[in-house]
């Protein structure tokens, strides 16, 4: 069972328990945005866990390691390319937060990741041509895989699965994960729930805890 501490995520299972909302963790049909949440300048977002150290391959081949990535927030997201639904609908909303986030000084912005969760499908070229479709800059958005052996243990640890469909998707969870400077987990977003704007304030907010 997933746990939300903080108070947005306690929202989020009283909803889900509510039944207002889909499965969380659940790929398919690209679920309806929740009803309107209020932005937060000063969120509250409660340690929740460390984050599950990697090391997994951009797309130049180079080693990426998160634990290196500490000192700065980090966006941890799961996709793939060939995904129809929900996974552009969740790229285009980090492509819009990074976006935001050209107005930090270089040195300061945040570090988005976005892993897929079918390395045999995604080359490192379909994976350019994803985020090319986004046009995303790979200074700050690095996309990653690796061989299957290498990506299920991280699928694991991150509570993620890859399971192929019937019609050719991944069902997947589509959950985007927040981390501090410290290496800790601060929230974990339900796609519903994904906001760029609110992603762009809790990213202000951990930066203000430096």
């Amino acid at each position: 069972m997933i746990e939300y501490p903080s108070a947005r995520g306690a929202w989020i299972v009283t909803l889900l328990v509510a039944g207002l909302v889909g499965p969380a963790a659940a790929h398919g049909p690209v679920p309806p945005r929740a009803g309107a949440s209020p932005l937060s300048a000063t969120p509250h977002l409660a340690v929740i866990k460390p984050a599950p150290d990697f090391v997994l391959r951009d797309l130049d081949g180079a080693a990426v390691r998160l634990a290196d990535l500490r000192g700065r927030p980090v966006l941890v997201s799961f996709i793939y390319t060939h995904c129809t639904t929900v996974c552009p609908l969740l790229s285009a909303r980090v492509a819009a937060l990074q976006r935001r986030l050209a107005a930090l000084p270089a040195v300061r912005r945040p570090a988005l990741l976005s892993i897929t969760v079918d390395p045999e499908r995604d080359s490192a070229a379909e994976l350019r041509r994803y985020a090319t479709r986004f046009a995303a800059d790979r200074t700050t958005w690095r996309f990653l895989r690796d061989d299957p052996a290498a990506l299920a243990p991280v699928l694991h640890a991150w509570g993620e699965w890859a399971r192929p469909t019937a019609d050719g998707e991944i069902d997947h969870p589509a959950r985007v994960h927040l981390i501090d400077a410290a290496g800790r987990i601060r929230e974990i977003y339900s796609l519903q729930f994904f906001d760029d704007r609110q992603a762009w304030l809790d990213m202000q907010a951990l930066l203000r805890e430096r």
